[in-house]
């Protein structure tokens, strides 16, 4: 497993169609590549977290063009799927009083690659003790 830590930009918008597209279509124009992306709603508002090629150029072409914008560091965890491995990395953490505050990935299928990305009350404590977890 191959743990790093890579800068997250955190977009507020309305929830309202074109929103979406909106934010797309601007990072295109500027050349930024969506790497990851997690989309949360709720009735007013939607919350919309990148993992981008460029993520400073993400942050101040978005707020040029008027979104709220944050950036964070989350941590991304490179790894093959095995069934239970999101366990043991939950149980690990959760054994050492480390919350996961989110998590969101993708995988192919059972045994493919899969880039997890973590955000967690803790993310040195968090790194150091993934770093111990083999990748089987």
């Amino acid at each position: 497993m191959k743990i790093h830590v890579e800068r997250q930009v955190t977009v507020a918008l309305e929830n309202q169609p074109g929103q979406l597209a909106a934010i797309c279509s601007i990072l295109s124009e500027n050349a930024v590549n969506i790497e990851a992306i997690s989309v949360i709603d709720s009735i007013e508002q939607g919350v919309v977290r990148l993992i981008t090629s460029y993520p400073t150029k993400c942050k101040q072409v978005l707020q040029a063009k008027g979104f709220y914008v944050i950036e964070g560091d989350v941590l991304v965890l490179d790894l093959f799927d095995r069934i239970g491995k999101l366990a043991q990395i939950c149980s690990e953490l959760a054994e050492a009083k480390i919350n996961i505050d989110y998590v969101y990935g993708s995988v192919e299928h059972a045994g493919s690659p899969l880039r997890l990305v973590l955000k967690t009350t803790d993310a040195l404590r968090t790194h150091a003790l993934l770093d111990g977890i083999r990748d089987q």
